[in-house]
């Protein structure tokens, strides 16, 4: 460690020389029951660990830390008292410490309502390695940032701040650059449906692509994480751009439903196929390199190693559905000021054959019966939604969080104080919760605008667009809450209704414009997903999956002509219109060997 760097990183003078150490929790080498969670890393700067256990604790999460010379090193953990941050009694999350088997303080968790620094205590270490160890102590999501260990007399931990900010910490652990990951033609960040159709169809046409996912797995919502069904109709279209779609998408008989009927493994099956995509699963976006207004490469950090990579493109695809990498872009975007449609995170139940026990804490919500729904078939569904008025990328967290609460103190009330006792034949004795969604499913958050801003009214209209493609056939469908349950949290209302207006004919569909699937002001720009460019009321109908994965089948292509053509995406419908409607009109299992091949298998114009 270049202890001279630290003290001037830190604005200290006068410290003896020492070692300070960093351990990023996600690095963690055995992580037991605790799960990785990147959700947040744009509100509080790291990926980190949750131990996520509805109400049971967890297997301990456990690593090997190399110290670098004797001495009694103090101990600092990043958490929050994430129950407290919400209003409620402190310490849902409770956890505790071990070095090579020994206690370290006493229970953490129980802290500051907001991400911070936590002194454990101190531990006299031998030169060598140690091991660390993460000891769930509730079940309810304790949560564990980082460690840090430091034998510096007046060591004081530095005040986090982005990610991009950690990057730059000279301490020993501190993320750290492994250099350039590749040059593409087209880079997608965003693994759901719109990032895989992108990915795909791209690949197909001889262009050489980067696919970048935060989590483990592919789909977005799509998968056995969040759990949400695929919507939106095939109905017959001149351009057969449904075809990889069909190919990915999953046979989940509800929302939600058990993890295997959302096919994570069929959809990677089918991007490790393709020779030309490079999969950066566990990879996080985290910032831009920009060449004027363009895009030149984003920055990852692979979250099982904290090791920091750049990604260089030609061409690049928002399919974040927040549209980070639009906003981060300087794009035009905006952003509904009320009323934006929220975050659900679903659960399931099960009856068991013996009494199951569910543990009551005094952070639970007091529910009855009439201040929530039902969970009939097992689940709780779609309408279990929060943060309708809240800041959808600044108060992400805050949103989960909610929904945990509320249906903890749901399931709670079920269990324990016989809410809607007669619907069960034990009263629900033999229930036991066995999922709840830790990764949320937002639906709203920004749209990136492009040259055409699809509207409800146009939809309503059924106005023409000369390159209308991809056919939208939900009905344009919009959330609010529920005005039967606002009593139960009239300041964080939680259960949903959804407004339709049926103006669509679901067996033919409305046409989306392509050119609502570029940014008007990144030249190099395209985007998939909820974050393309529609004003709310349009939202309410292009927002489900297979739709989605149509865009992303589109943009692919786009990027590929446009790369071949070495042009821009809005130069492709100026110039190119009539040879990007050749390609949308080939079957999805069509493939091209190299972008030559593509360019001269089309006619010239």
């Amino acid at each position: 460690m270049n202890i001279t760097s630290l003290i001037s990183l830190l604005g200290l003078s006068g410290l003896a020389a020492g070692s300070s150490i960093l351990i990023e929790a996600e690095t963690f080498a055995e992580k037991g029951g605790w799960m990785v969670d990147t959700q947040f890393i744009e509100s509080m700067g790291s990926p980190y660990l949750i131990a996520h256990g509805m109400g049971t604790p967890v297997g301990d999460a456990s690593t090997k830390v190399e110290i670098p010379e004797d001495g009694s090193y103090r101990v600092w953990v990043r958490t929050l008292d994430w129950s407290e941050r919400m209003g409620r009694a402190e310490g849902a999350g409770r956890f505790s410490m071990e070095t090579d088997g020994k206690p370290l303080g006493g229970e953490l968790g129980k802290g500051k309502p907001e991400w911070d620094w936590e002194l454990v205590g101190s531990a006299d270490l031998k030169a060598g390695s140690t091991a660390l160890t993460l000891k769930d102590g509730s079940g309810f999501d304790g949560r564990v940032d980082a460690i840090l260990l430091s034998n510096e007399e007046n060591f004081t931990p530095p005040t986090v701040g982005t990610l991009a900010e950690r990057t730059s910490w000279e301490i020993a652990g501190a993320p750290e650059m492994a250099g350039d990951a590749g040059d593409f033609d087209l880079v997608v960040i965003g693994g759901g449906y719109g990032g895989l159709g992108s990915a795909i169809s791209a690949a197909r046409m001889g262009a050489k692509v980067a696919l970048i996912q935060n989590r483990e797995v592919l789909g977005g919502n799509g998968s056995s994480e969040v759990r949400v069904w695929a919507m939106g109709n095939f109905p017959p279209n001149k351009y057969p751009v449904a075809d990889i779609i069909q190919e990915i998408c999953d046979s989940a008989e509800a929302s939600p439903a058990p993890a295997e009927q959302f096919e994570d493994d069929k959809k990677e099956k089918v991007v490790r196929a393709e020779k030309n995509i490079t999969l950066f699963l566990g990879h996080h976006a985290y910032g831009l390199e920009m060449e004027g207004d363009e895009i030149d490469s984003v920055k990852l950090l692979e979250v099982a190693t904290g090791k920091v990579k750049t990604v260089s493109g030609k061409f690049f695809a928002d399919c974040t559905g927040h549209g980070f990498i639009g906003q981060w872009a300087g794009a035009d975007t905006t952003m509904e000021e009320k009323g934006r449609m929220g975050m659900s995170n679903m659960w399931m139940w099960e009856n068991t054959d013996a009494p199951v026990s569910f543990r009551e804490e005094e952070w639970m919500m007091p529910f009855k019966a009439k201040d929530f729904p039902y969970p009939v078939r097992n689940h709780a569904q779609w309408f279990w939604e929060g943060g309708f008025d809240q800041h959808p990328i600044k108060e992400l967290e805050q949103i989960r969080d909610w929904n945990l609460i509320v249906s903890y103190s749901a399931w709670n009330s079920i269990k324990n104080h016989a809410a809607h006792a007669e619907r069960d034949e034990n009263g629900h004795k033999n229930a036991k919760m066995s999922w709840l969604a830790y990764v949320g499913g937002t639906r709203e958050t920004q749209q990136i605008l492009g040259d055409v801003i699809l509207t409800g009214k146009a939809i309503k209209a059924d106005e023409e667009f000369p390159d209308a493609v991809v056919l939208t056939t939900w009905s344009i469908d919009l959330h609010v809450p529920q005005e039967e349950f606002v009593a139960a949290a009239p300041e964080r209302p939680f259960i949903s209704r959804a407004i339709h207006d049926r103006v669509i004919d679901k067996n033919v569909g409305y046409p989306i414009p392509y050119r609502c699937f570029y940014s008007r002001n990144v030249p190099n720009l395209f985007m998939a997903g909820r974050n393309i460019s529609v004003d709310r009321h349009a939202l309410g109908t292009i927002r489900v999956m297979n739709t989605i994965g149509m865009m992303g089948v589109v943009v692919g292509k786009a990027a590929a002509l446009a790369t071949a053509h070495d042009c821009t995406p809005r130069e492709l419908y100026e110039k190119h219109l009539d040879e990007m409607k050749q390609l949308w009109l080939l079957p999805g299992k069509s493939r091209f060997e190299s972008l030559e091949e593509l360019k001269v298998s089309l006619p010239s114009e």
